[in-house]
């Protein structure tokens, strides 16, 4: 597990003193390069041990019912990632649920109701290789 470092850290790792870097940080908090700070729970953890990865065809591409669709799969809390696409698959959606059972009653209830879908093709995750949200950037 990484472990949030502090200004004096990184300023340690870059060789710098602390109030420069402190200042650097901010300047790349100013100008939108460091978007937030947050910190990441464990899904499994909370209860949620199934995560899914839906792709979604819609039935039509016009600004109304692509709108539409976007709209509304903002507001299931399930649905932790959503890109729309350009290709043979419209949107896929990363989903998250407490366990198969959970995401079939999302998928009938909910995931297969949006508006404008066509066809739902979903997949589970078996074993997770890697996973992070560092860029390869070189500080």
């Amino acid at each position: 597990m990484m472990t949030a470092l502090s200004a004096s850290d990184i300023a340690d790792h870059l060789g710098m003193t602390p109030p420069p870097c402190w200042r650097r940080i901010k300047r790349l908090r100013d100008d939108g390069i460091l978007d937030r700070q947050v910190w990441l729970a464990n899904p499994e953890l909370l209860g949620f041990g199934v995560t899914m990865y839906a792709t979604v065809k819609l039935a039509t591409h016009d600004a109304d019912a692509t709108t539409a669709f976007r709209q509304a799969v903002q507001t299931y809390p399930e649905v932790q990632e959503c890109y729309i696409l350009l290709g043979a698959i419209d949107v896929l959606l990363k989903v998250v649920a407490k366990d198969i059972q959970a995401y079939e009653a999302f998928f009938y209830n909910h995931l297969s109701q949006l508006p404008g879908v066509r066809e739902v093709t979903s997949s589970v995750i078996m074993t997770e290789v890697k996973k992070t949200t560092a860029l390869p950037v070189n500080v």
